[in-house]
């Protein structure tokens, strides 16, 4: 008898405990909008009066709650004009966080201790005043932890210092969907994926664990981005261009430091539009077995569907390229000292070459010369990740 009762008293425990975690867990997952302060200082997440939500007395979000960061009220602007928000200490794990207001762009700041562990829905149009003004919001020194989804029909949003993973062997994965990611500062540690209508445009210091542009994403560098490695230093990332993606590459000059590579430790698969943008090279032509190394891994494997050269000037504007096994060329044009000279992109090594005629020589010796430009790139990634890492 007496073990008889003391089951069901157990069971009325574990009811009961039950009922308290569900009550806590939907207290947790209350909405609350963002109302904004007055001033800078007074503009913070842990300021209760800074939120309108149905709690009485109001209270900041608690952990696994859903924020909208948009109109009030079902109101169109938000006060103050400038929308700086500034979450302190904060270390509330968010489920997902909604920015919503056409009118206003938006800058999300924090001091890396907030953590979002869900989603982030962006369907904010208005680009930035300040920054790049690239992104119509934000997220500056903000980590993201966990499985991150972004999304919306926004403009592209811009993470500063973020996306660290505390344990490399389970990193953070952020998935964008339908919107645009710009990747400034470092993130450590972290797989990420563009899925359909979106686009990943990376600074030159991110340090990525993987990176996967899946059919119809985009993978873009940002203008004049110093030259540097995407990839984390410590890991053998891999970027995966898969088919139906475009990878968007913009060309300035031959000599180190005038563009810049998708560079990895690991692996390179290539798939998808390969588009070369050359309209920086102005009038510059290049002399036969100048090298322009596109992407730089450990290993290379797979080919573009299609490769395009858009933006050039005299002689490199009318030419098209037509694959030949795992290489793409053009037709032969009339280059740098009246030579007559190809450009050949060579899914075998990541490299965009000058080559001279007859293509019978070139080809013949390429293989050669190109054992050569591989150790070079060895050599030249080597010092960049010592110079990052210094």
């Amino acid at each position: 008898m007496k073990l008889k009762y003391a089951f069901a008293r157990k069971v009325a425990v574990g009811l009961m405990a039950v009922a308290v975690a569900a009550a806590g867990a939907n207290a947790f997952a209350a909405n609350y909008t963002w109302k904004g302060g007055t001033t800078l200082a007074t503009r913070n997440w842990q300021t209760a009066s800074n939120w309108a939500q149905a709690a009485s007395p109001a209270v900041v979000p608690q952990d696994f709650s859903n924020v909208l960061i948009g109109p009030i009220n079902g109101g169109t602007t938000l006060a103050p004009v400038q929308r700086q928000i500034a979450v302190g200490s904060d270390t509330n794990e968010i489920t997902s966080l909604e920015f919503t207001n056409n009118n206003a762009a938006y800058t999300f700041t924090g001091n890396g201790a907030v953590v979002v562990n869900g989603a982030i829905v962006n369907n904010s149009t208005a680009l930035t005043s300040s920054g790049t003004g690239l992104a119509s919001v934000q997220l500056r020194f903000v980590t993201l932890n966990g499985d991150t989804n972004l999304s919306g029909s926004g403009a592209a949003t811009e993470i500063f210092l973020g996306i660290t993973s505390a344990d490399p062997l389970n990193p953070s994965q952020l998935t964008v969907n339908g919107n645009s990611l710009i990747l400034q500062g470092t993130s450590v540690g972290v797989n990420v994926t563009a899925g359909t209508g979106s686009t990943v445009q990376l600074d030159a210091l991110p340090s990525l664990l993987d990176l996967t542009i899946g059919a119809a994403g985009t993978l873009s560098g940002l203008a004049n981005r110093d030259p540097g490695v995407f990839f984390n230093a410590g890991a053998e990332g891999a970027l995966d261009l898969r088919n139906g993606s475009t990878t968007n590459f913009g060309v300035m000059g031959s000599l180190d430091g005038e563009y810049d590579a998708y560079a990895t430790t690991g692996s390179v698969q290539f798939g998808g539009t390969l588009n070369i943008d050359w309209s920086q090279v102005g009038s510059t032509t290049f002399s036969s077995y100048t090298s322009f190394n596109l992407f730089e891994g450990s290993s290379y494997a797979g080919n573009f569907s299609q490769v395009s050269l858009a933006g050039a000037a005299s002689p490199y504007d009318t030419l098209t390229f037509t694959q030949n096994g795992s290489e793409w060329s053009t037709q032969p044009f009339v280059g740098a000292g009246g030579e007559s000279q190809w450009l050949v992109f060579q899914a075998q090594s990541g490299n965009l070459v000058v080559v001279p005629e007859p293509s019978t020589i070139v080809f013949a010796g390429l293989g050669v010369a190109m054992s050569g430009w591989t150790m070079w790139k060895k050599r030249r990634l080597s010092k960049i990740l010592a110079a990052k890492v210094a």
